[in-house]
């Protein structure tokens, strides 16, 4: 059966060797790795359970996969001219998963897809924003933490001003820069919630909660981070930032992690206790007439 799924394995190399340059070169998106190594699992994993094949052709499929060899076309002609982007290696991974879908349409039907959707679309986690949005999204990020840490600062009675992504202090002037803004906790924490979540939950809005308590963590965590700093650039001079700072990274990323985990079993054990409660409420007899 795995011979039937060859394009899909084609289509999946194709997408990693655009990539890889990303995920080599890329600070804040190392770990593209490790996301294709969860995938892999993720898939191993439904491969198990897998749904009944009935390999014939569908209409849908036969679209999809048109679709897909259209898109690769176009995206590789616009590359050999203007060379890889952020923008092209997405409509690239479009052009990819197209060819999934036609794949396990093929040898499943709908709930091929439904099946193994989740495992091969998880991979789109490890490829980076169109400029645009990535830039906005950074831009804000910087904004907002710096703010943040202004008005906490001021609350303690410390002198701070917030100029753009800066906060100038009495003792000088720390800048909230891209790695300072949170961009890669928060891109970290979205892969783990989304992972995690999948394998202990079943129940759709509890996963959605996990994920979105996940992205709280983060950005709170970054906010402790860079107020830690601020505050220590405060009292011990410039100089003891960069003491600090990859020990304060850290410290943010053990803490998101712990927190993502302990939310999960927490999710999980209502989930379990849900489930038990539906299943022991007695159903009311039939009425007699």
């Amino acid at each position: 059966m795995l011979v039937f799924l060859l394009p899909t394995w084609g289509a999946v190399a194709w997408l990693v060797s655009k990539a890889q340059w990303f995920w080599n070169h890329r600070p804040d998106l190392q770990f593209g790795w490790v996301v294709l190594l969860l995938s892999a699992f993720l898939v191993w994993e439904a491969w198990e359970k897998k749904p009944a094949s009935s390999p014939r052709w569908r209409w849908w499929s036969v679209a999809a996969a048109g679709f897909g060899l259209v898109m690769l076309f176009v995206v590789q002609i616009y590359q050999a001219a203007f060379g890889t982007t952020a923008a092209t290696l997405n409509g690239t991974a479009l052009g990819v998963l197209a060819l999934i879908a036609a794949n396990l349409g093929y040898l499943f039907g709908w709930p091929g897809i439904r099946h193994f959707g989740f495992g091969f679309a998880f991979l789109l986690i490890a490829l980076p924003m169109p400029s645009v949005l990535y830039e906005n999204i950074v831009s804000r990020l910087q904004s907002d933490v710096a703010y943040l840490n202004v008005e906490a600062l001021n609350l303690l009675g410390i002198p701070a001003r917030r100029v753009g992504s800066l906060i100038q202090l009495s003792t000088g002037t720390v800048g909230i820069d891209e790695a300072c803004s949170g961009i890669r906790s928060l891109q970290s924490t979205v892969m783990a919630t989304l992972f995690i979540g999948y394998l202990s939950l079943r129940n759709r809005a509890l996963q959605g909660v996990l994920l979105l308590s996940g992205i709280l963590l983060a950005i709170f965590g970054n906010f402790v981070r860079s107020f830690f700093l601020s505050y220590t650039a405060h009292r011990q001079g410039m100089h003891a930032v960069e003491s600090f700072h990859d020990a304060a990274g850290w410290s943010i990323l053990a803490f998101t992690a712990v927190g993502v985990i302990l939310l999960s079993m927490l999710f999980h054990r209502l989930e379990i206790a849900s489930r038990r409660a539906s299943v022991a409420k007695p159903v009311p007899a039939n009425a007699s007439v």
